[in-house]
């Protein structure tokens, strides 16, 4: 994901005076000086089809000081990676985007130890950078609705929940770790909102408003790699473009994308076991639920087989009121 910060107010005159740089480097550090937009440098990156060197620990110390901001060099630094040439013995290059090929099976000898089978923990390390950017829901003139959280799952189980940024980013994504076995997976984004409700004299109840983004991430793990999930989720208050975006990358190389998908937050369709939940413990009214279950989703429509019921993952996040850590994996930033 790229999250993109104002313009830097360096010196391109500091930040390269006595040290050679990449002119790739030189090009992205004149932009930034003059005030490009950082957008439009990534940009002249991904359609100027220049790839830089690997860079020398001057070029990293040139785009420090000239405060390119941080998405920025990391894009510098994929780049630089994907054109470095490869460290094997005097051979065949392997392709940029290459992964582990599914070899002719080798079956040992007679008495020879079985091969070893990846087991759960050796494999995946994944890096999750999330930005999300939703506008404040106003009701009346001046009061303002609590904003839902986004929350991500992974195969059904919960990942993440994040707090909204409103309209302008301030602190830049959210940075979590996690792990996942070789195989496919798929990724949800959801909006919830979890209150507790006073409903005509009875005991308070959990109303829980959840909608869901249409747009479904399927990933492929392969063992042997390191891999980079970046989601981008930004509706500006009079935004046009399409809010949600995705890279999905390994060690480095970009394996899969989209761009500017999905739908805005008014047309994210209900939870129907939430709604249903929500009225039989008398949260909500009748009449409430049958417009929230008009064009609702089912939790087991949105996954493959043999993941958690949704009345399991609402028990689990029940532990802790509905208000779960970042995650409970830990933040990485």
């Amino acid at each position: 994901m790229l999250c993109l910060l104002g313009p830097a107010q360096g010196s391109w005159a500091q930040a390269t005076a006595g040290a050679p740089v990449d002119p790739v480097v030189a090009d992205v550090v004149r932009m930034i000086d003059v005030g490009v937009e950082p957008e439009l440098v990534l940009q002249w990156l991904e359609s100027s089809g220049r790839r830089p060197a690997p860079l020398s620990a001057d070029d990293v110390i040139a785009l420090s000081q000239a405060q390119v901001p941080r998405e920025v060099i990391q894009a510098i630094l994929d780049l630089a990676s994907q054109s470095a040439p490869p460290a094997a013995a005097p051979g065949p290059p392997a392709p940029a985007y290459a992964t582990p090929s599914p070899a002719t099976p080798n079956y040992p000898s007679p008495g020879a130890p079985a091969p070893q089978v990846p087991t759960p923990g050796d494999c995946c390390l994944v890096e999750v950078s999330v930005e999300y950017r939703a506008p404040a829901v106003i009701e009346g003139d001046n009061a303002v609705q609590p904003s839902p959280y986004l929350f991500i799952y992974v195969d059904g189980n919960f990942l993440a929940r994040v707090e909204p940024e409103g309209n302008i980013a301030a602190r830049g994504p959210v940075r979590i770790k996690t792990q996942l076995e070789p195989g496919p997976h798929r990724v949800r984004l959801t909006r919830e909102l979890h209150l507790k409700s006073d409903a005509l004299g009875k005991d308070p109840a959990w109303d829980h408003e959840t909608t869901v983004n249409p747009v479904a991430v399927d990933l492929q793990v392969e063992a042997g790699g390191n891999y980079n999930l970046d989601l981008r989720w930004v509706q500006g208050e009079f935004s046009l473009k399409k809010p949600f975006s995705w890279r999905w990358s390994r060690n480095g190389a970009e394996i899969a994308a989209e761009k500017n998908v999905g739908e805005f937050l008014n047309k994210w369709a209900f939870l129907c076991e939430d709604v249903e939940v929500s009225r039989d413990n008398g949260a909500i009214s009748d009449w409430r639920a049958r417009d929230r279950l008009k064009d609702c989703v089912r939790w087991s429509d949105l996954w493959p087989e043999n993941v958690p019921t949704r009345q399991q993952v609402l028990a689990d996040l029940q532990q802790h009121d509905f208000n779960p850590p970042v995650s409970y994996v830990g933040r990485v930033d």
